[in-house]
């Protein structure tokens, strides 16, 4: 990103991001990730094309903007638990939350983007990556009966299986249900979760 997020905002700036970025989810609404333009972008947010080349290098640039302002909403709470078991649990409580407050453009956004397609990969990327960050920086170290990267690949997997079999495929499934899902499905490879 060209900008410099660690200044203040502008309010003229932070009315551009908005305004790319709300850009951004109502194409990916539309159409896959693949399949949207600069020019899209631009025509949707009315902002010039040298505007939308001030912020961003490209609409992948954009698009982790997005997934970093993403994060923020998503990571609240998440980071403060202690365990892994308690900070997998947190993340995907946070993902039901924004996805039960976001339904309509989520669901679109899902149908439109298919699980080996870009932007479906960078969700599942944010996921790996915290859990590593979450295994790593845990107090508890983990020990794992597999790899820990496998260990995370796994816990990340298994969080998109059940976002998707709830707002895909329209399963009715509690937060509760999900989080003893998610339980069941991980409990083979941590050596520190009691079985």
């Amino acid at each position: 990103m060209k900008y410099d997020l660690s200044k203040k905002l502008t309010i003229g700036a932070s009315r551009t991001l908005i305004s790319l970025q709300q850009a951004m989810l109502t194409l990916l609404a539309e159409k896959s990730f693949e399949e949207i333009a600069v020019q899209e972008l631009c025509e949707k947010s009315m902002l010039p094309r040298a505007t939308f080349y001030n912020y961003f290098d490209d609409k992948y640039d954009l698009l982790e903007y997005c997934f970093m302002t993403l994060h923020k909403q998503i990571d609240s709470g998440y980071q403060e638990a202690n365990n892994c078991e308690k900070r997998l649990n947190a993340l995907l409580e946070n993902f039901i939350d924004f996805f039960d407050q976001n339904l309509g453009i989520i669901q679109s956004i899902l149908k439109n983007n298919h699980p080996n397609q870009y932007f479906i990969n960078q969700i599942r990327f944010y996921l790996i990556t915290n859990m590593m960050s979450a295994f790593k920086s845990s107090p508890n170290k983990h020990q794992f009966k597999i790899p820990q990267e496998m260990a995370a690949k796994l816990y990340s997997e298994s969080v998109l299986i059940i976002l998707e079999w709830k707002y895909l495929d329209k399963k009715e499934c509690s937060k509760e249900q999900a989080k003893e899902y998610l339980r069941m499905m991980v409990s083979g490879i941590d050596l520190n979760r009691a079985s």
